[in-house]
């Protein structure tokens, strides 16, 4: 792994790996309609904020923050806008500036990417990637632009695949258990692999956050031989729910990049009264009724904070605090 992709590692799971050989196949879209799946309510909710310190070794690099910041309608669809950004501190912008910037959309109901960009800045590097996947069609247009050059690829993607940053927020969605392991098919690059996820052990790790019990996590390509990978991605994350991930490190020739929390930031309060004249404004029948918790925390941001002079407390019959 060279260091201008030491950033993207951190977060992306399947960036920390590099690629080599042929696309895996992917089935012809079949011949029944669409139907769009239901998961569970997500862990995660829209406010919630994490802020990590980059190092290497002992070198502190930069910063990174993982932040789902809205709920947007993207192709008709509600969806999560999950952010992702890197940058290194001052002392290593003189060596190699990095400016990151990543951005997924995650179907609220089925939890699966519908978008995904990128504005890459590393050094003279600069790149601009645009995916958008339409599941029911089964395809992704990439549009990926480079010195005031675009191009554009198109190909068929499996159901529900995920972009390489929504992979994360998927996976904390799920029953993590020592020894379990889950494979999902993640596109980067319009190039879409099997990514298997083990779950190794339980560890207790201290970060500048503090200490945490956590599950340590590794990816790694799946495949009959199809990929050599090089380089090394693990994760650990709280045990408890919503398995907030508290330190990432990728590991490279010589000594290994780490992305520790130094801070998280749950969602924010919000005013039942000023939720649910929205809701019923809407048409949700694709979540059932009533509308799943979930759905309700995606707007809290969007409708902003309870009036000044009020306090949300769990005991406050008019307000809710979604943490």
């Amino acid at each position: 792994m060279t260091f201008s992709r030491w950033a993207l590692a951190f977060f992306l799971l399947g960036l920390g790996l590099t690629v080599k050989g042929e696309e895996v196949p992917v089935p012809a879209a079949p011949a029944f309609a669409f139907q769009w799946r239901q998961e569970n309510p997500p862990p995660f909710l829209v406010g919630e904020s994490i802020v990590y310190v980059i190092k290497y070794g002992i070198i502190h690099a930069g910063f990174a923050t993982l932040e789902i910041s809205s709920t947007e309608t993207v192709s008709g669809r509600m969806a999560y806008k999950v952010t992702s950004e890197a940058r290194t501190n001052k002392t290593m912008d003189v060596l190699f500036k990095v400016r990151d910037l990543n951005e997924s959309w995650i179907d609220a109901q089925s939890l699966c990417s519908l978008q995904f960009r990128q504005d890459i800045k590393e050094g003279r590097y600069t790149r601009q990637v645009d995916t958008v996947y339409d599941h029911p069609a089964r395809r992704f247009v990439y549009k990926k632009k480079r010195k005031g050059i675009e191009t554009v690829h198109e190909g068929a993607i499996p159901p529900f695949v995920q972009d390489v940053l929504s992979s994360l927020y998927y996976l904390r969605t799920q029953p993590l258990e020592v020894g379990k392991n889950f494979t999902l098919d993640a596109n980067s690059g319009a190039t879409t692999w099997p990514l298997s996820v083990h779950i190794l052990a339980r560890e207790t790790m201290r970060v500048p956050a503090g200490r945490f019990e956590c599950f340590h996590i590794e990816p790694v390509l799946a495949g009959d031989g199809i990929f050599q990978a090089s380089g090394k991605l693990e994760v650990w994350v709280t045990q408890s729910v919503p398995h907030i991930p508290v330190l990432l490190r990728s590991k490279v020739a010589v000594g290994a990049f780490d992305a520790e929390m130094t801070n998280a930031r749950p969602a924010s309060p919000v005013c039942p009264s000023r939720v649910l004249p929205w809701l019923h404004s809407r048409d949700f029948s694709f979540m059932g009724e009533p509308p799943a918790l979930s759905l309700i925390s995606s707007v809290c941001r969007r409708l902003g904070p309870p009036p000044k002079g009020k306090r949300s407390s769990i005991g406050d019959p008019e307000f809710l605090v979604l943490v």
